[in-house]
């Protein structure tokens, strides 16, 4: 569960609030964070983490990292294709 709200909620906030007065349409602004660049930023901060941390707290970062990223993968794997054809179709814009 928390996994999942890494993945989305989580992910999805800070874009919002950094496109807040951009004029990108909230619904817009949600879809950019769903298909958005995700992982490369996990990666980079797990593994700086697990070079600094004591051995028994790196290998908890390195287990949290490889699960949230193999979740990212599979979630938005799986979810963006459908995302990406209902906002073509105009299902997902509420127009």
């Amino acid at each position: 569960m928390v996994v999942a709200a890494a993945l989305t909620v989580v992910r999805m906030v800070p874009v919002l609030l950094a496109l807040l007065g951009s004029g990108v349409p909230v619904k817009e602004a949600l879809l950019i964070g769903w298909l958005g660049p995700r992982g490369t930023t996990s990666i980079v901060f797990g593994l700086l983490a697990f070079n600094e941390l004591p051995d028994s707290d790196a290998e908890l970062v390195l287990t949290v990292l490889v699960v949230t990223v193999l979740g990212s993968i599979a979630l938005h794997g799986l979810g963006s294709p459908v995302t990406a054809r209902r906002y073509r179709d105009g299902t997902g814009t509420g127009h």
